[in-house]
Formats: C-alpha cells, structure tokens, sequence
C-alpha cells in the first residue's frame, strides 16, 4: 500500500488546431498524448530521458487507460496536466499513474487514469525496473509505502 504527498508534476500545453475536432473541442485522443507527454517530460526533468531507458532495455507500457470528461477544452486554450502515482507493486514493476486536466481558471477539463508495467525490451515481458527508475517513479509526488497491517 502506498500514501501519497500533496506535491505533484505539472506541465502545461496549448491547444492548437491540429488538435481540435470539427466542434473545436480539444479531441479525445489528444487528452491521452498529453498525459503521455506529462510523464515524459517528467522523466526527462528527473534524469530519465528516454535514450537513457533505451540503453537500460526498458520502457513503459500501457495495459490500459481511462478518462473521464467534465468540461470542453477549446481552441487555443492553455491546460495544465498534472501527474500523481496513485498506486505502485512494491518492486515497482507495474503501476498506475493519474493525471488531472485543469483549465486556466483551475477547474478540472478531465481525469485519466493509466494502468501500467515497466517492459524487458529483450525478454519482452513486464520486468521489475532498476531501484533508479522505480526510486523516480516514487519522486513523482513523494510516495512513500505504508506498513501492512496484519
């Protein structure tokens, strides 16, 4: 079990018309390239650029997403992502990553939830990752494991 701190990852972007759907709304797939985005640059930030990665054999997979919409995003509008680990094994091999879309007023445009593993890129099968990489993924807001109770 793990607890998380209040610190979290943010980065922002601006919508631009490639991005936008025939309403002018931020298009549903873009929300998902955002959150890919936030949590590589937040790697990049913490000295984990994905060369780095590429040369330990690993890389993040997906086993699954989920968003959810509350509010439009428009043309040209500024959003901020924010990025918190919300669940993590304790040998850091699979995890999952949540990241809230705020608007520039700060409310919240959507939620998405991302289930995923770290992946021998040689053996092809989800690894343990290196205590470098897992004690990253723990930075991203400061977590810290709970003692189980028995």
């Amino acid at each position: 079990m793990v607890s998380a701190m209040n610190k979290k990852y943010s980065t922002t972007f601006e919508v631009k018309w490639a991005e936008v759907d025939p309403n002018l709304h931020l298009r549903h797939t873009v929300y998902l390239d955002y959150g890919d985005q936030t949590r590589i640059r937040f790697f990049e930030e913490n000295n984990l650029p994905f060369n780095k990665l590429m040369r330990l054999g690993i890389g993040p997979i997906l086993f699954g997403t989920q968003t959810d919409f509350k509010k439009e995003v428009l043309l040209s509008e500024k959003v901020k992502i924010d990025c918190e680990l919300v669940d993590i094994t304790s040998d850091g091999r699979k995890w999952t990553i949540k990241h809230l879309v705020y608007k520039e007023e700060g409310s919240i445009a959507a939620e998405m939830v991302y289930r995923g593993a770290w992946f021998d890129l040689k053996q092809r099968k989800v690894i343990a990752p290196p205590q470098e990489v897992h004690d990253i993924m723990l930075s991203i807001n400061d977590y810290k494991y709970e003692k189980e109770e028995n």
